[in-house]
């Protein structure tokens, strides 16, 4: 703990916030949820809770991917009547069925190293689109500030309702690149990682730079792009001469795309494949293989096919790559999927 009991972390936790909530709604059993990156803090959590508010507090140590990931299955049953979620922002599309907080857990680290290492990658004078994860949203007056000093002019797409503000980025959600994408020459996205800047590029076609806030650096996103479409042709090759395959429905509310499952085993039908439905919460590569399926099909989250396809000992597509393999849609018109 530091001073007044805030806990020591590069995060904003808003531990009074949380507290006074917990207060507020008289909350006699409260449930938290931590993305791995935070979980080393649920024990701290855990007791200033407890202690300030006096009720139970239980912890979730199953992996937690996003908002669309509430844990309210496993917390209903012990009586948790409010949820605080960390890391991520509430989804316009899909509403809790516990109360929940949203904490993002915004970053308290200056953006300005990693914004002054960005700014040489960029098109001199060009207009540049601005793009944000859930923890660096504050650097986003920073970047603006450092583009136009710079000469250059700074775009902030609106984007869907699943989105918390403008120019946020999800792994299912790129609508606000997409937005800003026709009138910009290139992107900056502010947060570590190479799969937002990867989706960015492919779903606008503009050049995309990391400003990686966390280690005060910057990188073009180019080799992770082409490294993603290499990867992705590779799957849909190998999955064109599979015969049985398992259509993953996802349980959570926020990735339940069943409409789009039943539209994907029809068109399998109807090029001679063998399509099951499989209803699905926590996917594991040892799961897939005790299943035996040929080649898989994710209309859960988004991410799944693309970040841990080399886990997977069998092709793992998604929607859109399930057609391309069909001959059903062309590859020159490839995207990476999204629910948003």
């Amino acid at each position: 703990m530091g001073d007044e009991g805030r806990i020591e972390t590069s995060f904003d936790l808003e531990e009074g916030r949380v507290v006074e909530e917990v207060r507020r709604r008289g909350a006699r059993v409260v449930g938290i949820q931590l993305p791995e990156g935070l979980k080393r803090h649920a024990s701290a959590l855990a007791s200033l809770i407890e202690a300030r508010t006096g009720a139970v507090v239980v912890v979730s140590a199953d992996p937690c991917y996003g908002a669309c990931d509430l844990a309210e299955d496993a917390f209903a049953p012990l009586g948790v009547e409010l949820v605080v979620h960390y890391g991520h922002d509430g989804l316009g599309d899909v509403e809790p069925r516990i109360p929940t907080v949203f904490v993002e857990a915004r970053a308290r680290l200056d953006p300005g190293p990693a914004l002054r290492a960005a700014l040489p990658l960029l098109p001199e004078g060009g207009r540049v689109g601005l793009l944000a994860t859930a923890q660096h949203r504050d650097a986003l007056d920073a970047a603006r500030e450092a583009l136009e000093s710079a000469g250059m002019t700074s775009v902030v797409g609106q984007g869907g309702r699943r989105l918390a503000f403008p120019g946020q980025v999800l792994g299912c959600d790129l609508s606000a690149a997409r937005a800003a994408g026709d009138g910009v020459d290139a992107f900056l996205v502010l947060g570590g990682g190479n799969f937002h800047a990867a989706g960015v590029a492919l779903a606008t076609g503009r050049p995309v730079v990391v400003a990686d806030i966390e280690s005060g650096t910057a990188r073009r996103a180019d080799g992770a792009r082409d490294a993603t479409l290499r990867a992705r042709a590779a799957a849909i090759a190998r999955a064109r001469d599979a015969r049985t395959f398992g259509i993953l429905v996802g349980s959570k509310p926020g990735q339940q795309r069943w409409e789009l499952a039943l539209r994907l085993r029809e068109q399998l039908l109807a090029a001679g494949k063998e399509p099951v439905l499989l209803s699905v919460r926590e996917l594991a590569p040892e799961r897939m293989l005790a299943l035996g399926f040929d080649a898989y099909v994710s209309t859960a989250c988004p991410r799944i096919a693309v970040d841990d396809q080399a886990a997977y000992p069998r092709p793992m597509l998604t929607p859109q790559e399930a057609r391309i393999a069909l001959g059903l849609e062309p590859w020159e018109r490839y995207r990476l999927d999204e629910i948003g």
